[in-house]
């Protein structure tokens, strides 16, 4: 008799955390709907009250930018200039970042001797080296490139390292005593151990080779979405220049949810802090 109730017991159990699972989730969504669309109604009617919106625009105004630049092509165009530099950046930091990480972790004090040279460059504001970085390379896509891989390439390597530290010593000394060699040591345990300290970095830089492209773009171009806000800024332009940090902010967002999508599918066990 229990054991023929026992799998609608369980049944039952599951259906119900399915449930609580699916009402939780609409009720987050409502949050973040109700928030966002009482944010743009105090924006659109309130907000003229405090602030003169000359200064701050309204999002219909906006919403017209948008419109204007996706009928003149200046959008699409613009936008996949700064998201090319942007993910171009962000291919060779996160690939020199890992590398990188693991072939210094390769050596018996490696990390230890660059540790303070990589602190003290990680605290440089990038910013300032985007001027020099434009001098260098001129006004083409490479100095957007290399500002975005750098800041991409830092958060990467140290949350690599800090994800292999962190891996337990006990777990390693048994594997070393089964035999398992340096690669196997790395291959086996802790490329695995650190897989979601390294996921979660990868996942949150996108975002600043973003940054690191727009920040180039705004000092100097002649195209991307950094340009558009320049430009519409010399004009005086509120509109457009809200229009182009909400594509940025739109292109950013949808990156990063793909990215949570594969770390949830891929390391559904797990998530770590971000150094950043």
């Amino acid at each position: 008799m229990t054991a023929v109730i026992a799998p609608g017991v369980l049944a039952d159990a599951l259906r119900r955390h399915e449930r609580s699972v699916r009402v939780e989730r609409a009720v987050v969504f409502g949050g973040i709907v109700a928030l966002g669309v009482s944010v743009l109604l105090f924006w659109q009617f309130a907000l003229g009250s405090i602030i003169n919106l000359r200064y701050v625009s309204t999002p219909v105004d906006v919403a017209r930018s948008l419109l204007a630049l996706a009928e003149t092509g200046d959008l699409l165009q613009n936008a996949g200039v700064t998201m090319t530099e942007a993910t171009a950046g962000y291919l060779i930091g996160v690939t020199v970042g890992l590398v990188g990480a693991f072939l210094l972790l390769t050596t018996r004090r490696g990390y230890e001797v660059l540790e303070p040279y990589v602190l003290a460059f990680y605290s440089v504001p990038k910013i300032a080296l985007a001027p020099l970085f434009i001098m260098w390379f001129g006004l083409g896509p490479s100095p957007k490139v290399i500002l975005a891989a750098l800041m991409v390439f830092l958060i990467v390597f140290v949350n690599t390292v800090a994800g292999v530290r962190a891996v337990d010593r006990g777990l390693v000394d048994v594997v070393r005593v089964l035999g398992a060699r340096r690669g196997q040591l790395l291959r086996v345990v802790f490329l695995p151990a650190a897989a979601p300290a390294i996921m979660a970095a990868v996942r949150v830089t996108f975002a600043r080779a973003m940054v690191g492209t727009v920040l180039a773009e705004l000092i100097a171009s002649t195209e991307g979405l950094g340009y558009v806000i320049v430009r519409a800024s010399r004009q005086f332009d509120v509109a457009t220049v809200f229009a182009g940090v909400v594509v940025i902010a739109a292109l950013v967002m949808t990156v990063n949810v793909a990215m949570r999508a594969v770390e949830r599918r891929v390391f559904p066990w797990a998530s770590r802090p971000v150094h950043a």
